[in-house]
């Protein structure tokens, strides 16, 4: 007999069950609305594939991250554009923002030059802050509460061999990094962090691309879902419960699209699924002494 099915042979078990063996697979994600982009983000000069979308969390404003622009534009949740700045890097792949700086990855000088940047909010300036230097194409990049999120090294000029979450603190990129293997063989185009459920949402690196969701503790693989997206020229960001893909169109017809995300809960911890069950058995013991 199963765990699962132990725990259900009690009232107090199956109230367990639910939470410790209740199906992974319950949110859906649907389509909200898609917006039409301003010509700027579909900037033709040798863009290719990949490209970034990215979140500042203190503005509540979107970032976008075009190959070549050497500009990181803004814009609202909707996608009108709020501003932009300029940034003396060339193969910009990918970008995030917070209170104080935004953070780009680069392929410049491929294999000899750095790959991680931070960007002063005013000036544009880049200044080099981690030892990362073997990225061809650069990688997929987030920052959320005080943390960077960066994939493994890309070892070509596209992303198909990334498979791998690193974590660490944004003040000391290359200390104390934890590294998470992710259940895939997709490659990863874009991530899209939720700090608050622990997960990462990424767009697999292809055309026809599936958006998949994986445990940031464990790597393994909670959903997926195709919703007829490109990995290639597409970018992926979560804000406020929502997800935001941008879907890069060289010249002109680049587009924005935000789903809407619902019915996706946090895993208890295995400890606090502990202290629940002792509570449980607790009250149980209550009441038989209440009814002897």
């Amino acid at each position: 007999m199963t765990f699962c099915h132990t725990l259900k042979s009690t009232a107090i078990g199956a109230i367990l069950a639910g939470i410790a063996c209740g199906p992974a697979l319950a949110g859906t994600v649907t389509l909200e609305n898609t917006f039409a982009l301003a010509n700027q983000l579909a900037d033709p000069r040798s863009n290719f594939h990949p490209q970034g979308l990215g979140y500042d969390t203190a503005t509540n404003e979107l970032l976008y991250m075009q190959q070549s622009s050497r500009t990181i534009f803004r814009s609202d949740l909707s996608g009108n554009i709020t501003g932009s700045l300029g940034i003396t890097l060339n193969h910009t792949t990918s970008v995030a923002g917070d209170g104080a700086n935004y953070y780009v990855s680069d392929y410049t000088s491929n294999t000899s030059g750095p790959d991680l940047f931070r960007v002063d909010k005013t000036t544009g300036v880049p200044t080099n802050m981690s030892t990362d230097v073997a990225g061809y194409g650069g990688y997929p990049i987030d920052v959320r509460d005080g943390n960077l999120y960066r994939t493994n090294l890309s070892t070509t000029y596209g992303w198909a061999n990334l498979n791998q979450i690193r974590i660490s603190a944004v003040a000391t990129p290359d200390a104390g990094v934890q590294t998470v293997t992710l259940a895939t063989g997709a490659g990863i185009g874009d991530i899209a962090v939720d700090s608050t459920r622990k997960n990462v949402w990424v767009l697999d690196y292809s055309a026809g691309a599936a958006l998949r969701r994986f445990d940031l503790a464990t790597g393994a693989e909670l959903d997926s879902f195709s919703l007829g997206l490109d990995g290639l020229t597409g970018g992926l960001t979560y804000a406020n419960d929502k997800l935001y893909y941008y879907d890069w169109v060289s010249d002109s017809g680049s587009t924005l699209s935000v789903f809407t995300l619902s019915g996706f809960t946090e895993v208890p911890e295995p400890g606090a699924i502990a202290l629940l069950g002792i509570g449980l058995f607790g009250l149980g013991v209550a009441r038989r002494r209440r009814t002897a």
